[in-house]
């Protein structure tokens, strides 16, 4: 689907959900991405969420000092320690269902092992898991506002009557902790709406992300024997892989907000204007990528946008990679054989981020 966009103009106008442009190639997304200048992160979607996401949504001086605060926590030395707990977490789950030969892979593995890592690094109680993630999906997945909207409400209820009094009554060394005690513009602390939205940012972005890229990865390598087996037989392949099979399957669809009246590429974009970057048409963009829907763990072009470009980048990108990295290395050693269960077929959705929504697979024990 993604693909057809290269049929047209390389930048089209939609009437969509109040009128919005979409980029469809690399070199566009690129600039556009970089330029935080003429693009504004003000609103990072299409439609726009129902509040501002603190971090993500801010530019400027507020953006950097917000980043600041969350840097620590993603830095090599800190994901280090994250890597132990998603190693013995993949290999915990998938001693749950080996014996069985098959397991709906989202809902048995994808959606529990991130949010596991995100709970951690929040200093947030196991139990909370499955509420949480009904919040992060309702707010991921829905494209009904009034579902989105209740779903930020519950995140809310939950951050400011649960968590922050805990953190400010006993501050630990967890992600929240660290937001309570931040100053940011100068001095000032991040008020409670800042903090809340923040928390939901966090949730959010770090289970959903990483979920729907272990479906696509997953389900690549259920489909493609050859490839599997490659890296059953030589595991140091799986860093080349794993850029090349993101490469493939980019997943999200952000939006950046026209900052001035301009000119680009002589068609006239006006201060406010949304414009939507679908980065899976820029992973299989040809211009860019020879043979783009090719897997080829070898390819030389490791440069994608699969975690954005420019000061917005993903700042959770090295702790996603461990995930991922871990997840292959500790499943092919114990699952080296699996194909999709016969008679069945995958669920693949679009939203802010490309997911796969079922995905049943089966392997001889």
């Amino acid at each position: 689907h993604f693909a057809a966009l290269h049929d047209g103009p390389d930048i089209i106008y939609t009437p969509h959900h109040g009128g919005h442009w979409v980029a469809t190639r690399f070199a566009d997304m690129e600039v556009i991405l970089t330029d935080k200048i003429a693009f504004s992160s003000r609103h990072q979607t299409v439609p726009p969420m129902p509040i501002t996401l603190t971090l993500i949504e801010w530019d400027g001086d507020l953006h950097a000092d917000a980043r600041k605060v969350l840097s620590p926590f993603f830095s090599p030395k800190s994901v280090s320690n994250l890597e132990l707990v998603a190693r013995d977490l993949t290999i915990s789950l998938i001693d749950g269902f080996y014996e069985r030969g098959e397991c709906d892979f989202v809902e048995e593995f994808a959606l529990k092992m991130p949010i596991i890592i995100v709970m951690s690094l929040m200093g947030l109680p196991d139990e909370d898991t499955p509420y949480l993630m009904q919040i992060s999906e309702d707010i991921v997945r829905s494209t009904d506002p009034v579902v989105q909207a209740a779903a930020f409400q519950r995140v809310f209820d939950y951050i400011a009557n649960d968590v922050m009094p805990k953190r400010r009554a006993n501050p630990g060394r967890d992600i929240f902790s660290a937001i309570l005690d931040a100053k940011i513009e100068g001095g000032r602390p991040f008020t409670d709406a800042e903090i809340i939205s923040f928390g939901a940012v966090l949730i959010a972005a770090g289970l959903d992300t990483v979920a729907s890229t272990l479906g696509f990865l997953t389900e690549f390598l259920a489909e493609n024997p050859n490839h599997r087996r490659a890296l059953v037989a030589d595991p140091g392949l799986i860093n080349d892989a794993l850029e090349e099979m993101m490469r493939r399957f980019h997943i999200a669809n952000i939006a950046r907000v026209v900052a001035r009246d301009m000119d680009y590429k002589g068609l006239i974009f006006k201060a406010g204007d949304r414009i939507l970057i679908p980065t899976a048409a820029a992973g299989i963009d040809a211009r860019r990528y020879p043979e783009p829907f090719e897997v080829d763990f070898a390819r030389g072009d490791k440069k994608t946008l699969v975690f954005g470009r420019g000061v917005h980048q993903c700042i959770g990108s090295f702790l996603a990679r461990t995930e991922l990295r871990v997840f292959l290395q500790e499943w092919l050693k114990r699952i080296p054989n699996f194909s999709i269960k016969p008679g069945e077929t995958p669920v693949a959705v679009p939203g802010k981020a490309n997911c796969i929504r079922y995905l049943p697979i089966v392997w001889p024990v």
